[in-house]
């Protein structure tokens, strides 16, 4: 290969890792709250909230850093709204996780033209700086790909791997996914299954709210009113695909994260903005369908 091609695969390798924080992050969220029996249809709701909520902090103390922790925090109160109206007044959660994700934008939108006077865009903010990996920065191609990120990225590696030990290898995991499937035998230990799924439903606000946090200063030094986009609905997807393990939503987060690298790839050639902005929900939608055809053959076997 030549150079030019060898530097448009790098360049498309290290976008795709960039594009998955973000789903990577919401989708080890989700799946915690699903394995401790609460949907997550909210991530896009609590996206919304951790970007905005990260830029603000960022904006009033002057530090990325505060910026981060404000949104992830601002993203985990939020969600456990959600699991009040879910856990403590029974309400259906299909429901009450779609109107979460109608009440943030709407809810950011009089925040933002009460703190910077216009709905559409904040002003600008301190943002989290790549960092460049002592060895591997100054080898050609590896350095393209894997050196240059902000710290969210090798944190979400770190974070599913140590989210993955905690649900399958510790005795708090074992409880997490038998409040989701067996709740009364939680319940017989004397344990309380509702404080279990509050503790499920924050830390997943908290993840999320860190993907999106990382659109807005990471990606960026500003929120913007269509900053998620759609994000926290293809996470569902992903770690659906993922079967609700947090190690596989990194191979499922860097797939959908690829779609999303080659339609800011295909931008540059020309090609309409309708069918390449239409690309990463076309492959959700065809991934869903794949694993919903599997279940039926599996179940039918």
């Amino acid at each position: 290969m030549c150079n030019e091609q060898l530097s448009l695969i790098a360049s498309v390798l290290s976008a795709t890792l960039r594009m998955s924080v973000p789903l990577g992050f919401a989708a080890i969220g989700g799946a915690i709250s699903e394995r401790s029996g609460i949907i997550a249809l909210g991530l896009e709701g609590y996206m919304t909230i951790g970007a905005f909520f990260a830029v603000l902090g960022a904006y009033m103390t002057n530090s990325a850093a505060f910026g981060l922790l404000a949104g992830a925090l601002a993203a985990g109160i939020f969600a456990l709204i959600y699991g009040f109206v879910s856990i403590h007044l029974k309400a259906q959660q299909t429901v009450s996780g779609l109107g979460m994700n109608t009440i943030a934008p709407g809810l950011v939108a009089i925040l933002m033209v009460a703190i910077f006077g216009n709905k559409g865009k904040s002003a600008l903010t301190p943002n989290l700086q790549p960092i460049e990996l002592p060895v591997i920065s100054k080898i050609p191609f590896l350095g393209e790909v894997f050196s240059g990120h902000t710290i969210l990225l090798y944190a979400f590696l770190l974070i599913a791997v140590l989210c993955w030990v905690i649900m399958y290898k510790t005795p708090e995991g074992i409880r997490l996914r038998s409040a989701g499937t067996n709740p009364e035998v939680i319940e017989a230990l004397g344990l309380s299954v509702k404080a279990i799924q509050y503790r499920a439903v924050f830390t997943s606000g908290i993840l999320a709210g860190i993907g999106g946090a990382y659109l807005s200063i990471a990606q960026l030094n500003f929120y913007s009113s269509d900053m998620v986009s759609g994000r926290g609905f293809i996470a569902i997807a992903v770690f659906v695909f993922a079967g609700w393990n947090p190690v596989r939503c990194i191979w499922a987060s860097l797939l959908f994260g690829f779609t999303e690298a080659i339609q800011m790839r295909l931008q540059t050639l020309g090609m309409p903005s309708q069918i390449i902005q239409m690309l990463p929900y076309f492959c959700t939608l065809l991934v869903l369908a794949n694993i919903r055809t599997s279940r039926k053959k599996h179940h039918i076997m």
